[in-house]
């Protein structure tokens, strides 16, 4: 029972009524039930399936080509069970018991920018881990390769293991690292000048190049063939040559000119693409947590550790598969070595072994991932309509604005045999009521139905008066 009674309760719920044709709302603990019965039955992997679909299919209209990222965001959880905790960035970094959640940005050329896969991480979980997870697809990786110019992701991606594994990988990955240099420093000709006449060093990174991939094939490392680069551009540009500062852009593959000239307005597309889509969505619920319960496991960092003991075990099979004796000195002396290797590794996983239990993390195992998924697919299907208009405020409309003009505005909804007409309350001010007026002739437009029946947007006049836009 609604705390002010069935009228009330109807009256909060909006259009559920409506949808439903049920005369009072659902419960919630009947939403979440079934929620999470479809999440249980593969409706988050079929809504997922269908977010991408919706992206290839803007992409193609768009003429093919897309500038992917990819960044990391913590949900906060209050429990006052035993629980793991992590930085929270909105929170100034603090520790705090949190769910981490990767989200890919797609953004075709001409086009906005489109959510394209959300994943579900363990608290304090690296940027790698989101990768990893966007790449395990096989139809996804695939894809992204062939249709991405470049898949730009944050400075907590810049480590050299990530970037080996991106190497691998064939991914046009776009990152900058930690720390800044000076464009002085180098004396070697500089590939292209910047607008202000800057020299853009370019110089192949070894460091990545020097690792083997996870594919067992072998790096390309000549010179002039394509493979990871690093870039040193000015950190400010404008300035001229009165800041001597520069940032190391990282490349998985070489850069046009056209792109190095512009490096810096190309990384930061970061900004407008993924850090304002990912904020767009938190404004209207994204970071809602609908998953209570806790599951009791490891940590982040001993899974890490893990994974690396596994690494290290399989070196160590595979050197001594590798291993061909010529004299018996040679031969003890190697059995001593790969018996204190094997020690080593057997010790760290008795270690690893004791490590208790005792905290929990919230896990995919309800309905939020098949919720994220919704809003993802409703955010690209909001961002495609709002693309139709002829205004520039109404095409880079944010989510949270479109629920002030519209979604969140009262309306009468009038049923009719053949169509559902919903008169919507206007705004107050006449420079907004245009906007207003803008976005119903889009979902007008847009040729909406609701159970068999066509909805209709009209927006009624101040003064009482209705009409039909």
């Amino acid at each position: 029972m609604n705390s002010g009674g069935w009228v009330g309760g109807e009256r909060r719920a909006g259009a559920e009524p409506i949808w439903t044709g049920r005369a009072r709302p659902y419960d919630e603990s009947t939403l979440r039930k079934h929620a999470r019965y479809l999440a249980r039955s593969g409706g988050a992997a079929l809504v997922a399936r269908a977010v991408e679909a919706q992206v290839h299919q803007a992409a193609v209209a768009c003429g093919g080509k897309v500038i992917a990222y990819t960044d990391m965001f913590g949900q906060v959880y209050w429990t006052k069970k035993p629980a793991y905790a992590a930085p929270i960035g909105s929170r100034g970094n603090r520790l705090l018991a949190a769910t981490y959640f990767g989200l890919t940005v797609v953004r075709p050329r001409g086009g906005p920018a489109l959510a394209y896969h959300v994943s579900w991480h363990k608290p304090a979980s690296p940027l790698q881990d989101a990768l990893e997870v966007l790449y395990a697809d096989k139809p996804r990786a695939g894809w992204l390769r062939s249709q991405s110019r470049h898949h730009i992701w944050a400075r907590g991606g810049s480590g050299v293991a990530t970037l080996r594994w991106a190497a691998a990988r064939a991914i046009p990955s776009l990152t900058v690292s930690r720390g800044s240099t000076h464009w002085t420093r180098y004396r070697r000709a500089p590939k292209v000048h910047t607008r202000s006449r800057l020299p853009v060093f370019v110089r192949r990174d070894r460091k990545v190049a020097r690792g083997k991939p996870h594919h067992g094939k072998a790096m390309q490392s000549k010179v002039g063939e394509e493979g990871p680069e690093e870039v040193i551009f000015p950190a400010h540009p404008d300035k001229g040559r009165g800041s001597t500062k520069a940032l190391r852009y990282r490349t998985g593959r070489p850069l046009t000119k056209a792109a190095l000239r512009k490096l810096d307005r190309l990384y930061k597309t970061r900004w407008p693409s993924n850090e304002n889509a990912l904020k767009a969505l938190v404004a209207v619920g994204f970071d809602r947590n609908l998953d209570r319960g806790l599951v009791t496991t490891t940590s982040r960092g001993i899974d890490g550790a893990r994974t690396r003991l596994q690494a290290r075990e399989q070196a160590l099979s595979d050197e001594i598969e590798a291993f061909v004796p010529t004299t018996l000195p040679q031969t003890m002396q190697a059995i001593r070595r790969f018996a204190r290797k094997k020690r080593g590794c057997d010790e760290q996983q008795a270690r690893r072994l004791k490590a208790p239990q005792d905290k929990g993390a919230r896990m995919p195992t309800g309905a939020e991932g098949l919720c994220k998924n919704l809003m993802l697919l409703m955010h690209n299907a909001i961002a495609l309509l709002l693309l139709r208009s002829r205004l520039h405020q109404v095409r880079t409309m944010s989510l949270g604005r479109l629920h002030e003009l519209l979604l969140g505005r009262s309306f009468l909804a009038c049923l009719e045999e053949r169509q559902t007409t919903l008169w919507i309350e206007p705004v107050p001010c006449a420079s907004e009521r245009l906007l207003q007026q803008e976005l119903v002739r889009l979902l007008n437009e847009a040729s909406l139905s609701l159970k068999g029946r066509s909805l209709l947007f009209k927006l009624r006049e101040p003064h009482g008066e209705t009409k039909a836009l």
